[in-house]
């Protein structure tokens, strides 16, 4: 499952309602951002590991080259088959292609965060752990 060095609980997990949450959007800046039908954004500001379907480990650094993202890219139109954010503020997400995407926290900024209905606001916070605020949250 996740080559993340886990914390003791699992916080928040993805998708929040029964069914995969397809990706209907990949954005690149100074950060990889993740938009979903089911009105959730996740942006990526910190390194992370991206595992393709073939099983390929890209490390990745949003804030890096660009052209280096484009293995990830290769999300866009797939869709969320399940991911969970621990109290050390890691996330976890894979897609129904088989990829994955590991973010651990960042010590120094906020690693990623996600934006959802209903006032979902979740922070990976420099250090190693989550805020959290609206519905469906610790």
């Amino acid at each position: 499952m996740s080559d993340l060095p886990l914390g003791d609980h699992v916080l928040w997990s993805w998708p929040v309602s029964p069914g995969p949450d397809s990706i209907v959007e990949c954005r690149v800046d100074y950060a990889f951002t993740i938009c979903t039908d089911g009105g959730m954004i996740l942006r990526i500001e910190s390194a992370f590991i991206f595992k393709t379907a073939a099983g390929n480990i890209h490390q990745v650094e949003p804030n890096g080259e660009p052209a280096l993202l484009g293995p990830a890219l290769s999300i866009t139109r797939s869709s969320i088959a399940a991911g969970f954010a621990d109290d050390r503020g890691a996330l976890h997400v894979e897609f129904a292609d088989g990829s994955a995407i590991n973010v651990p926290a960042n010590m120094n900024y906020e690693a990623w965060t996600i934006n959802g209905p209903q006032g979902l606001l979740l922070v990976s916070c420099p250090g190693g752990s989550i805020a959290s605020w609206g519905l469906r949250t610790g």
